[in-house]
């Protein structure tokens, strides 16, 4: 009888740790979530459905979650995109000036959204894919390029169509089409039993499921894993590794452009100088909440929305401690992002040591 309760323990050990290594990011979510609940109730709240449509409707993970699923992309085949919070910028600027211009016509409203993030990431992809310059040093300057260029057309566009002051873009509420984008679509929520599910995070979700069946049950999916993971062999067997490179920029940039457009409904407004500053960060961060490994050709998109969750979540606890001011909760949220990366970094190592001890003895 030992020896049989001994060995279903050892299963059930064995179990547990595949599921961890697999859903690791699930696990990860739910425990932030009770810490948040937890914090909650010492702050003499009750925690409640509340907070979980708060959590789901939050920019940090429908905005920054749907551009997430990009950045995963470029880290995936081992690049990185610094450019997103200014592409947003640029991205929500462009949408809702057309919004004016056209008088509230939301077709060419969503196809400025989509059609400016296409140029954006067209531009990082092309400098890195094809002109083999090294992707930190081209987002880099994107970066710098986008939100300037913003700031510039916010300043020398007449404020009729900007529909605000010469400091920022606003979506003009006189026109038909206004009532449904911004006050159905961009802040409405369907209820779900106990909880408002907004109408973003449905779009977000059908994003995301999308995304994950591209790179699962897709040949360009295992493409962009086998350039990731080597770059070299992915050459040899056919791929073209320049392409590929050019293309998650591309799809980053689209995904940049839904965005500005969830932006501009949920928000109405943009301001150049200061929306979308350090978004960059705070994508990394749900990506790397996620599980996707920073050297590339390893994670699951599945990860990064549960990992855009997880950052939210997060941020809503240092939020909601009293004691912390708001100079210091950045640096908060730059500690769990440094401690996540060195888990990724330090853990297979210690792993392997550990089993290569087990071996020896």
């Amino acid at each position: 009888m030992t020896g049989s309760a001994g060995k279903e323990k050892n299963n059930f050990g064995k179990t547990l740790a595949r599921c961890w290594s697999k859903y690791s990011y699930i696990f990860v979510f739910i425990i932030i979530l009770i810490l948040y609940a937890i914090t909650i109730n010492m702050n003499g709240n009750a925690f409640n459905s509340g907070h979980i449509s708060a959590i789901l409707s939050s920019q940090n993970t429908v905005i920054v979650g749907t551009i997430a699923l990009g950045m995963a992309l470029v880290i995936i085949t081992g690049q990185i995109d610094l450019s997103v919070g200014s592409a947003l910028v640029l991205c929500t600027g462009v949408t809702i000036l057309t919004y004016n211009a056209s008088k509230g016509n939301v077709f060419l409203m969503i196809l400025a959204a989509l059609g400016s993030g296409f140029v954006c990431g067209l531009i990082n992809g092309l400098l890195v894919g094809l002109a083999k310059m090294p992707p930190f040093i081209v987002t880099l300057g994107t970066m710098l390029i986008y939100r300037s260029l913003t700031l510039s057309f916010v300043r020398s566009i007449d404020p009729a169509l900007t529909g605000s002051s010469s400091s920022q873009f606003s979506m003009i509420s006189e026109f038909s089409s206004y009532d449904f984008m911004r006050m159905k679509f961009g802040t409405g929520s369907l209820k779900l039993g106990i909880i408002k599910i907004p109408y973003i995070t449905f779009l977000f979700v059908a994003i995301t499921i999308f995304f994950i069946f591209m790179m699962g049950k897709t040949k360009y999916g295992k493409s962009v894993y086998a350039v990731g993971s080597n770059e070299k062999t992915s050459r040899l067997a056919g791929i073209n590794v320049d392409m590929v490179k050019v293309s998650v920029f591309v799809l980053t940039g689209l995904l940049v452009g839904v965005s500005s457009f969830i932006q501009a409904c949920k928000i109405g407004n943009v301001t150049p100088a200061s929306s979308g500053v350090s978004y960059e960060m705070y994508a990394i961060a749900a990506v790397v909440l996620g599980g996707v490994n920073m050297s590339g050709g390893r994670g699951k998109l599945l990860g990064v929305f549960f990992g855009a969750l997880s950052y939210t979540t997060i941020n809503f606890i240092i939020v909601s401690i009293p004691a912390l001011s708001t100079d210091i909760q950045d640096t908060f949220q730059g500690i769990v992002l440094i401690a996540v990366i060195f888990i990724q970094t330090v853990g297979p190592v210690i792993k392997a040591r550990l089993v290569s001890m087990k071996k020896r003895a």
